[in-house]
């Protein structure tokens, strides 16, 4: 899987708050992304770190594969 199909997977959650996906941080070992969650009348700050290939390092972040996920707690 690649970035590119993990962050629209997390956009097409029914209870992702459009336009909330932001880039935290990101080097060639890993990025961290965050977003809002609905919950209730509420919005839940979600945060995960996706480790990537480091023999990807000539691709673009989206382009790249995920080799492992994992959430942030708590997301902050």
């Amino acid at each position: 899987m690649t970035i590119q199909e993990f962050i629209t997977q997390i956009a097409n959650d029914g209870d992702y708050v459009n336009h909330s996906l932001v880039l935290k941080s990101y080097d060639d070992y890993g990025c961290v992304y965050k977003w809002l969650q609905k919950c209730n009348n509420l919005a839940i700050r979600k945060e995960i770190f996706i480790e990537l290939d480091i023999e990807e390092v000539e691709l673009e972040l989206l382009n790249k594969t995920v080799i492992a996920s994992i959430e942030v707690n708590p997301a902050k």
